[in-house]
């Protein structure tokens, strides 16, 4: 394997959260199976923020939101039995592991590279040109949802202070947490790291706190009677019901979920610690959580006077539990206020991780006006990325009426990523493919083809249950008053629409306008490299792609000199504004 040395730059800490620079040379594999996608940021102009500390509480924080502290209750309720709850646990906890170990051999073969899911389809699926990273920007800007965890903030502030929790005091709380969350990142990446490490000790010490509990609890020491008798027949009840599992293990699942975003600041992490923090510490990370997990939901059980209790909890377990033990006022304000400061944490690594997704779709120039979207001036972030998150957000939380609309706009957030999920599993295949060709081989980690097959049938099994109709006949869904797969029916149309726009887009008007679109390489003021994409007339498309290479630098004779873009110019201003 041939090796590309770099000097990269480390910051210290200043206002943008960036570091200021000293120079130290890096060594990491090349990336030689490209030139696909869009330009590779060696210097990050976002800076190196991502140490074990913030990608440990980014990891915490991400798949550590409100569920815990509300599904188990509905899984019990759904699966029927408290030991085969304990494996739909250990299941999801599986399956997450096995999504994670797909994202860590992406991470080997693009190091530099931030945004997740978006930079590896990219890679994945070059051709045809510009198809799924338009599909993918579109569905990103339309359908980025991170709202729900604002919702839940603001739900459990108030009823943290004994106020009403009307649909407008929710929502009013919820857009001033979330414009709070996309000021602070806008300003300082690595104040936003701070505050979730400061958010994510909390609620870590929080869960240790209902564990304790609850090992108090079974050893007889609270006013729980009979704590242990819940575990006696743990099989009992155990539903054959399949709907009724499958609708289990999404739930389960859904839980495990969010480590997407700390994968969305790969190129955020010190280069000489990359492999190591992703191949070994992260996983590390989530068996962790997996065994906080186990434990709070035992002792949930421990505290429940009795597995009906459970059952009709649904949404409330940690209050059930709360309740039982203690009884008192204070103690349930207490839960509610530090499930609040969970979800704000949850917000926290959401908006960083989606915003950097974001802008690596400006990178790729599937955006309009993609400088405005790759520049990181004034203050070293990712300015307009989290200004679109924010307000696609808000309007979410505020147009749509509460219930159905609400339910079903997030519903269609959710199904989408699941499509794409497949869609990544499917391209670590043809990223192997790529490499193969080139002569390229693994880089220190392989997912087993078994598990990309189980992943890929779990992910078709989430995208088909959709389709599946309830038990109860009546073809109406669970969280909305009509019929049951339409956000399923609207999520598949929106993706056609995309597919549909991108065919005319870049077939039908090229041809009727006798042009061609090529990627032009820019780089901005301060370091910021991306593609835009730009329309060549076919008379002037031979010289064109004589003085370009195929990521669009302008190609010399004598030396490596690169295009300088600042905004937005003409491609006659453009082919002459070169710089040595």
């Amino acid at each position: 394997m041939g090796k590309n040395y770099h000097f990269l730059r480390v910051f210290e800490p200043f206002i943008g959260g960036k570091r200021d620079f000293e120079v130290q040379e890096v060594e990491f594999e090349s990336e030689n199976q490209e030139p696909n996608g869009a330009p590779v940021e060696n210097n990050n102009p976002l800076g190196y923020n991502l140490d074990y500390i913030a990608a440990f509480y980014m990891v915490i924080q991400g798949i550590i939101g409100t569920g815990i502290f509300a599904t188990p209750g509905s899984i019990v309720q759904s699966i029927g039995s408290i030991g085969a709850s304990y494996v739909l646990w250990v299941v999801g906890f599986l399956i997450a592991l096995f999504e994670i170990f797909i994202y860590i051999e992406f991470v080997t073969y693009f190091q530099r590279r931030s945004g997740g899911d978006v930079a590896y389809l990219e890679q994945a699926y070059p051709k045809p040109d510009f198809l799924v990273p338009t599909t993918y920007a579109a569905v990103s800007v339309l359908l980025s949802f991170l709202n729900s965890s604002a919702i839940a903030f603001g739900t459990y502030i108030l009823n943290a202070a004994d106020i009403e929790a009307t649909t407008w005091r929710q929502r009013a709380i919820g857009c001033g947490i979330l414009t709070f969350v996309c000021v602070l990142s806008s300003i300082n990446t690595r104040a936003t790291l701070r505050l979730s490490n400061i958010l994510g000790s909390i609620k870590v010490i929080f869960i240790a706190f209902i564990i304790i509990t609850g090992f108090v609890t079974l050893a007889g020491g609270t006013r729980i009677a009979n704590p242990t008798s819940i575990f006696k027949n743990a099989w009992e009840g155990t539903t054959t019901d399949g709907n009724a599992i499958s609708n289990a293990i999404i739930k389960v699942s859904f839980s495990y979920g969010g480590t997407q975003y700390v994968f969305g600041v790969v190129g955020e992490s010190n280069p000489r610690h990359t492999k190591r923090m992703f191949c070994f510490f992260i996983p590390g990370v989530v068996f962790f959580i997996f065994i906080l997990y186990v434990l709070i939901i035992t002792s949930y059980y421990a505290g429940s006077n009795g597995i009906e209790n459970i059952k009709g909890s649904n949404t409330l377990i940690a209050s059930l539990f709360f309740q039982n033990v203690f009884n008192s006022v204070p103690a349930r304000k207490a839960l509610d206020a530090l499930v609040a400061l969970s979800a704000l944490g949850h917000l926290l690594a959401a908006v960083i991780g989606h915003s950097r997704a974001l802008r690596e779709c400006g990178r790729q120039g599937v955006l309009p006006y993609s400088s405005l979207w790759t520049t990181t001036r004034p203050w070293g972030t990712p300015i307009l990325p989290i200004f679109a998150t924010w307000l696609v957000n808000i309007i979410v939380m505020i147009a749509p009426p509460a219930g159905d609309a609400y339910n079903f706009i997030v519903d269609i957030g959710s199904y989408s990523n699941y499509i794409f999920k497949l869609l990544l599993v499917i391209g670590l295949i043809l990223v192997r493919r790529q490499r193969k060709e080139a002569g390229l081989g693994f880089e220190g980690w392989k997912v087993p083809l078994p598990i990309l097959v189980v992943t890929i049938f779990f992910e078709v099994f989430v995208i088909a249950m959709a389709w599946v109709p309830p038990l109860n006949g009546t073809l109406i869904g669970s969280d909305v008053s009509f019929f049951y797969c339409t956000y399923a029916i609207v999520c598949v149309g929106i993706l056609g629409i995309c597919v549909l726009y991108y065919y005319i887009w870049a077939k039908v008007l090229p041809r009727f306008g006798h042009y061609e679109h090529r990627i032009l390489f820019y780089s901005l003021d301060c370091g910021e490299l991306g593609h835009s994409v730009v329309k060549v007339e076919k008379d002037d498309l031979q010289k064109w792609d004589t003085e370009h290479d195929s990521n669009g630098r302008p190609i010399f004779a004598a030396d490596d000199s690169v295009v300088e873009l600042v905004g937005t110019e003409s491609i006659s201003h453009l082919s002459s504004k070169f710089i040595t």
